[in-house]
């Protein structure tokens, strides 16, 4: 009799967490049904995320240190030629990357490093991006996502994928936009390439 008492006592705590685990879940959205959080967003950008102050790197040349967070309308993968934009990086290492990429000649011997910081809630985190967006020659479809962006002024800045690094980031800074002001200089480090990377 004992063994059974436990028995029915058993039955009855499984279905009592049964039921409480049921009453967590909505008949209407049961857990094998809810979106994944990876979905393509609905619209061309979404908002920032994130709060306090994000630090951003460009590699230069000395020249360019009375100005190194300033605009070029050369034309990038992300913008058109015309289209004044301001190319950096999420980390130092990505910020050589792009600088090697893009030299042509010999590496100078003397190179910089410029720190900057811009408040993260001015950082437009996701877009979604034409299936183009890492294809060379640049494509006119991606260029054209900058320039609408910078059009629209709806941010100091915006996170792009890096094409020489996958899970890296490059962030777009809109050098009309009114908070263009907010980019402080931190540093202006001297950097020296290893002569192993590039001759």
């Amino acid at each position: 009799m004992t063994g059974n008492n436990n028995d029915n006592d058993d039955v009855d705590k499984t279905r009592s967490l049964d039921d409480a685990l049921a009453d967590t879940f909505p008949a209407s959205d049961p857990p094998s049904q809810t979106s994944p959080s990876a979905a393509t967003p609905s619209t061309a950008f979404m908002a920032p995320r994130q709060t306090g102050e994000l630090r951003i790197y460009r590699v230069i040349e000395p020249t360019q240190a009375a100005e190194p967070f300033a605009g070029s309308s050369k034309g990038g993968r992300w913008s058109p030629a015309g289209v004044p934009c301001v190319y950096a990086s999420l980390s130092p290492a990505t910020a050589l990357l792009e600088y090697l990429v893009h030299l042509e000649g010999e590496t100078p011997r003397e190179l910089l490093l410029a720190v900057g910081m811009i408040p993260a809630e001015s950082v437009i985190w996701e877009l979604n991006e034409p299936s183009t967006w890492c294809t060379l020659p640049y494509r006119p479809e991606v260029q054209q996502v900058g320039a609408t962006w910078i059009g629209a002024r709806s941010s100091l800045a915006l996170r792009v994928p890096s094409a020489l690094c996958q899970g890296e980031c490059n962030v777009l800074l809109n050098p009309t936009h009114p908070q263009f002001a907010a980019l402080q200089l931190v540093a202006l480090r001297p950097l020296r390439i290893d002569e192993r990377i590039r001759t």
